[in-house]
């Protein structure tokens, strides 16, 4: 079959639009990016979606742990201005040190994670999402890790904490994803509203839907009227509008479900799909990321679990809940797909 000059011009230019959208995976290890490459190839339109965990899976370091000290030292966030619900304890001061914020953190957590998961999320309210948005995009901006301190038993410890660093291999992944038709969602034990900051402005180079970034929510409320809602029950409802609501003001009350450990699970039946499985997950946690690798990655179709090995503990961690769950798995007679199709990273490796 011959074509038409113009119609063969037309061709070739949408041959080379095509080139030009086609992302690769440049910042990743070859054979990682060969099993991505593969489940992405088997799996591109039609119908299928993948789910990432964000700090230190998406982009290096933590968000809310490198916001709330940087919001600290410029008096925004103070004791005095923190919602009466979270003083959960007394502050360990002593005559010569006045116990920070981010140190009070750090010891909710030794409680429990449970404690200062929602805490590290819920310290953020009294400010309107416009106003939290201008400080995330200063601390992205800035790069410099923020100076604060903490205890270790009695000693005060100074502590630098690094902001987040965009995993420069994340980002193509997720970008070859959503180009193959695999619809992208972000499930994090962080902040939603401040997670959607980073992950659906186009600067950062995600180019998540604002509606597919899902993770602790709050209630947020409208100043003027009083009235309450959440980006989750207005997605739910089909009348979402991510800049109408910057005007509103984010409080501590919490939504469920609370989006870590069995929750991540619980939030991908609840928001995303009861039935159809993701055909990749990713993670960097046990603990947190543990429940959706292991229960919610579609291994029939050559779905992926991808780990992002930060911690050589957290490595020796996952290693033996593969070999627990998969033993669990073959006990009940089920298909056995807990060690299964694992793609391991280092964070620098995809940086």
């Amino acid at each position: 079959m011959k074509l038409a000059p113009h119609l063969l011009v037309v061709a070739l230019g949408l041959g080379l639009v095509g080139q030009a959208l086609a992302t690769e995976l440049k910042h990743w290890p070859a054979e990682q990016a060969k099993a991505l490459d593969a489940m992405i190839a088997a799996n591109a339109n039609k119908g299928n979606y993948a789910v990432f965990d964000m700090d230190n899976t998406s982009y290096r370091y933590d968000l809310e742990e490198s916001l709330l000290p940087f919001m600290e030292n410029k008096g925004l966030i103070t004791r005095e201005t923190l919602d009466p619900s979270l003083k959960l304890m007394p502050f360990k001061d002593t005559a010569e040190h006045k116990e920070s914020l981010f140190s009070y953190y750090y010891r909710l957590c030794e409680v429990d994670d449970m404690v200062c998961y929602p805490w590290v999320a819920q310290v953020f309210s009294g400010f309107t999402l416009k106003e939290l948005k201008g400080y995330v995009d200063e601390l992205m901006a800035s790069g410099k890790p923020v100076p604060t301190t903490y205890y270790d038993g009695d000693k005060v410890v100074n502590y630098n904490v690094n902001p987040p660093k965009i995993f420069t291999g994340q980002v193509e992944l997720y970008n070859k994803l959503m180009e193959n038709g695999i619809e992208v969602y972000v499930m994090t034990a962080a902040s939603e509203e401040l997670v959607r900051m980073v992950a659906a402005d186009p600067k950062y180079g995600y180019n998540l839907k604002p509606q597919n970034i899902i993770g602790v929510t709050t209630l947020l409320k409208d100043r003027k009227t009083g009235e309450l809602t959440t980006a989750r029950k207005q997605i739910t409802n089909g009348k979402y509008d991510e800049k109408a609501n910057l005007s509103l003001e984010y409080t501590p009350y919490l939504w469920t479900p609370a989006t870590w450990m069995a929750g991540k699970h619980a939030a991908i039946l609840t928001y995303i799909d009861e039935w159809k499985k993701p055909v990749l997950v990713a993670g960097d946690t046990p603990s947190s990321d543990g429940y959706m690798l292991f229960h919610d990655v579609n291994v029939a179709k050559g779905g992926i679990h991808l780990w992002v090995n930060r911690k050589d503990k957290y490595m020796d961690q996952i290693n033996g809940m593969m070999a627990k769950h998969a033993a669990a798995q073959a006990k009940e007679g089920l298909p056995v797909t807990a060690d299964k199709n694992w793609v391991i990273v280092k964070p620098e490796d995809i940086q």
